[in-house]
């Protein structure tokens, strides 16, 4: 069993983990070792990811096991346009990937990030050669709505952004 939560400053080491053993798994030969330790030092660093959890401006869930151990989460927010939010991280060890949690975790990121503003559209940048990511979100739904290419740290990276409409929140609720 698995329980979705608000991820806190005390998660930190949990994420950093779960960011560590995934990227390892999902980006072996799409992006080269050294600008995933770049990325992973910068945007993963505990202390980082400690602030964002205690600031709760965006949503930023958890998924834990029996034991309390962190073994996915999910980093989701707001853009610019109304009814428009942004996926910009969820991760699912992979030894627990193909169990619903990534499914359960946009679900309720969604819910929660409803509670504050009404939300129509989902959108995610991923790397073009991410097979594990975008099957994932062909699965729940995504579908592609351009392509272009990104620099990660020096690294040029084909993209394709996806995007996720979803029912009304009356729609949702019936």
């Amino acid at each position: 069993m698995y329980t979705i939560r608000p991820c806190t400053p005390a998660d930190a080491p949990g994420v950093v983990a779960v960011a560590r053993a995934t990227w390892r798994a999902t980006y072996a030969g799409i992006l080269p070792e050294e600008v995933q330790e770049q990325a992973l030092a910068q945007w993963y660093a505990p202390e980082l990811i400690a602030r964002r959890a205690a600031a709760g401006r965006i949503v930023f869930l958890v998924a834990t096991d029996d034991a309390g151990q962190v073994v996915g989460y999910i980093q989701f927010g707001p853009r610019e346009t109304p009814g428009d939010a942004e996926l910009w991280a969820i991760y699912v060890l992979p030894e627990h990937q193909g169990r619903g949690i990534g499914r359960r975790l946009l679900d309720e990121a969604v819910a929660r990030l409803r509670q504050r503003r009404p939300v129509e559209r989902v959108y995610v940048q991923v790397e073009r050669e991410n097979r594990i990511g975008r099957a994932f979100y062909e699965r729940v739904g995504f579908r592609p709505v351009r392509e272009y290419e990104d620099e990660i740290f020096g690294h040029a990276s084909p993209m394709v952004e996806m995007c996720l409409t979803l029912p009304s929140a009356t729609e949702a609720a019936t």
